[in-house]
């Protein structure tokens, strides 16, 4: 059965955005269709709208107001559409994973988010006793529950304790967010999806996970900072359905068996990762990477893999493959893998080792299109399987002629350092923070200050050749009005600070200087 096209669509608050959609394909307010709009700011004020109050001391049963708040775990079973709980600020300590039971409506989505009157960090306390291992896990497939979508977390920083499995689990859900959060010492994912479908994940930071804990059960690790896995088709929606924006990822691995001794595949900072097999009249959903910063990580940047209507649009990959175990050592750091019709425009990816490829095709990728992205560190690579931009001679096809590529290097201004021989230095590969030296905010960034904090380091240097390139407008790219136009719009026109772009000053990278 089809599903109606759809139209996603932010109603931006002061706090943390509400999002409404998908709902019937029509103009509402003259505004393009978008899956869910960016808003900024974490802490701006306390929130005003909740309308359910959840605090770490607070009871199961208790009624959920400002006095007598309610248990995250008694709001996680009790909100219902149109629900916004607001977590007041604490240290939350999961025992078991905490299940969300009910689902929001196109209209009216379940909300949790910050108060806003300090950090609500959630500490895993189930080691791997309790529950399936995810820290916060929306499943339709489990025994008595229903389907869990329009449900978004803002605000949130969740910490794993090196034990649990994932952050944030979707399974067999659909139209959710996850914004704003920061995600750490996990040993699996900070955000993952498995058979899935319209999730955003933007403005989260990502830090130390997939490190397996010793006595871990078969399924740990083996995953990505952002994993969007075994994604369903089962609609024509021809818009995204996917998407990874603005995120800082820094320091993830794959340790398959708790050692760096194996062949790992993964560790990545986002993959996305296996579309399923289309139901009769459907499209392969497509899936936007835009406006990331990943780095010190020990397996691949960015990777598409066995996927279609890829769109990998203005991200900085900077020092990634740290593990030598990925690929024996030469995996690439921005990579297609047996997929198709894929945009790669604006990007700038730096890598290791002239081992690592800073782009690389593999597996029979085809059809895929690249835009002024800058290539530093190595040659890049394509099999004998796979279809290269433009022509030429040799496997380095970002040198060949008119193949999208500028070969420079981006001289940032102050990025972290990781040196050309050590193994292992994503363990220690951190975010920004006070005192670090990214802690750098830029004047235009009040809103979204994690990230303006590393805007000054990955400037580009004044004098770099890449300085003066005007990146491409990805949706000049497809036809003017149609549903993947218009959802490219509402995210690819402002860099990760929501600092502005337009077609006479587009900048590569994660950042618009």
């Amino acid at each position: 059965m089809l599903r109606k096209q759809v139209k996603l669509v932010l109603l931006s608050l002061a706090l943390t955005p509400f999002i409404t959609g998908p709902l019937p394909a029509a103009p509402i307010s003259g505004s393009p269709s978008a899956l869910l709009r960016v808003a900024g700011g974490i802490h701006a004020a306390l929130a005003t709208d909740c309308t359910l109050y959840a605090a770490a001391y607070g009871g199961d049963t208790q009624p959920g107001t400002l006095s007598q708040p309610i248990s995250f775990f008694g709001a996680a079973q009790t909100a219902t559409a149109g629900a916004v709980v607001c977590l007041l600020g604490g240290r939350y300590e999961l025992r078991c994973t905490v299940y969300v039971q009910n689902g929001g409506t196109p209209s009216a989505w379940i909300t949790f988010k910050n108060y806003g009157d300090g950090d609500v960090l959630m500490v895993w306390k189930g080691g791997l006793t309790c529950g399936d291992f995810p820290m916060i896990k929306l499943d339709s497939t489990r025994a008595g529950a229903q389907a869990t979508g329009y449900v978004q977390f803002s605000g949130l920083t969740l910490d794993g304790q090196g034990t649990a499995l994932d952050g944030f689990a979707c399974v067999s859900n659909h139209d959710l967010r996850f914004s704003n959060n920061v995600i750490t010492n996990t040993a699996g994912a900070g955000i993952q999806t498995v058979g899935c479908d319209y999730v955003a994940a933007d403005h989260n930071i990502l830090n130390h996970n997939g490190y397996l804990p010793q006595g871990a059960p078969a399924g740990f690790s083996g995953t990505s900072g952002i994993s969007f896995h075994n994604n369903v088709c089962n609609d024509a929606y021809a818009g995204l359905h996917f998407v990874a924006a603005s995120n800082i990822i820094v320091g993830e691995v794959d340790q398959p068996d708790g050692t760096d001794r194996t062949q790992a595949a993964d560790g990545n900072g986002i993959i996305i990762d296996a579309n399923l097999s289309c139901d009769s009249g459907a499209v392969p959903p497509a899936s936007l990477v835009v406006n990331n910063l990943i780095y010190g990580n020990g397996g691949r940047c960015i990777e598409a893999n066995q996927v279609s209507n890829a769109w990998v649009v203005n991200n900085t990959c900077y020092i990634n493959n740290l593990d030598p175990n990925v690929a024996t050592g030469t995996a690439g750091s921005i990579s297609s893998q047996n997929s198709s019709n894929s945009y790669f425009v604006n990007n700038i990816s730096v890598s290791w080792r002239p081992t690592n490829p800073p782009y690389e095709l593999l597996n029979g990728s085809t059809n895929t299109n690249f835009f002024t992205n800058l290539s530093a560190g190595g040659p890049c690579f394509f099999d004998a399987k796979s279809t290269p931009p433009g022509s030429g001679t040799g496997t380095d096809f970002c040198a060949f002629p008119n193949s999208g590529f500028l070969l420079a290097d981006p001289q940032f201004a102050n990025p972290p350092h990781f040196d050309g021989k050590t193994p292992g230095q994503y363990s220690t590969a951190r975010p920004p923070s006070a005192g670090s030296p990214f802690n750098a905010p830029a004047s235009a960034c009040a809103s979204s200050t994690s990230a303006c904090a590393v805007s000054s380091a990955f400037a580009i240097g004044a004098n770099s050749s890449a300085m003066n390139v005007v990146g491409t407008d990805p949706t000049t790219l497809v036809p003017a009005g149609s549903a993947i136009w218009s959802d490219l719009g509402a995210w690819v026109y402002t860099d990760i600070n929501g600092n502005p772009r337009d077609s006479g000053k587009w900048d590569l990278g994660a950042y618009q200087h």
